[in-house]
């Protein structure tokens, strides 16, 4: 599904306490042919800086996993505005038990989907990425 300028379809912003629901997501994604830039990718001795980077510009669209922890996190705070600065798409999914005051405006101000079975989340997002891309082919070819 990767363009000629992206190397991945979705980088994964999510927070370490969500390790378990994050691999089964990535591993749904994957299953439906998406390429999927999350930081289980670095090597020993790689620089996260750098490579945090690197995976948000040569990805198509950003995937915030938004739970308590990661809105007090600096790296999503990192992330977030890398992610805005480059124009790219924002996808939230967020935790139920999330404040919404806690949630940065960025994100909140963008329709969410509810953080459950991450196969089911995985599937959703495919299809809208897929009904997006079929709406700009359309345009195009009209």
């Amino acid at each position: 599904m990767m363009s000629s300028k992206h190397e991945y379809d979705i980088f994964l912003s999510y927070h370490r306490t969500d390790d378990e629901w994050t691999k089964r997501f990535v591993d749904a994604l994957s299953k439906q042919g998406m390429e999927v830039w999350y930081d289980e990718i670095i090597k020993a001795g790689e620089s996260w800086r750098e490579k945090l980077e690197e995976g948000l510009r040569q990805s198509r669209n950003i995937v915030f996993v938004v739970t308590p922890e990661t809105a007090r996190s600096n790296w999503m705070a990192l992330e977030l505005g890398a992610a805005l600065a480059l124009k790219k798409p924002l996808i939230p999914i967020v935790d139920e038990d999330t404040p919404l005051s806690d949630i940065p405006g960025p994100i909140r101000i963008r329709k969410s989907l509810a953080k459950g079975d991450p196969v089911a989340v995985a599937e959703r997002i495919v299809r809208e990425l897929a009904s997006e891309r079929e709406t700009k082919l359309e345009g195009v070819a009209q």
